[in-house]
């Protein structure tokens, strides 16, 4: 029996689509904290760190903090990015009034 995920996989790039990149702010918070995470996960190595004299395999923790931390960071980069586009606009219309 040979399953077929065709459907199943559309349906699940429409709901990512619909749901964390449809506007330029959720671009911007999903590519940076998707960043943050292929970032923390790279530098992380493989056996986890000492603590107390046990292998503790704490590392999930930054790689769990850097991507919320990046994500927040492409949020502002995009929030800023729209208000100087807002003020420019704003700036453009209040030279056209004049």
């Amino acid at each position: 029996m040979k399953f077929d995920y065709t459907v199943t996989a559309r349906w699940m790039r429409q709901r990512f689509v619909r749901h964390a990149w449809t506007t330029s702010q959720q671009k911007w918070t999903t590519s940076c904290a998707i960043g943050g995470l292929v970032l923390a996960t790279m530098v992380t190595p493989g056996f986890g760190i000492a603590v107390f004299g046990t292998a503790f395999a704490g590392w999930w923790v930054a790689v769990i903090l850097i991507t919320i931390f990046s994500g927040l960071f492409g949020r502002h980069l995009s929030l800023s990015r729209s208000h100087s586009k807002l003020v420019k606009q704003v700036e453009a219309d209040r030279l056209r009034a004049e």
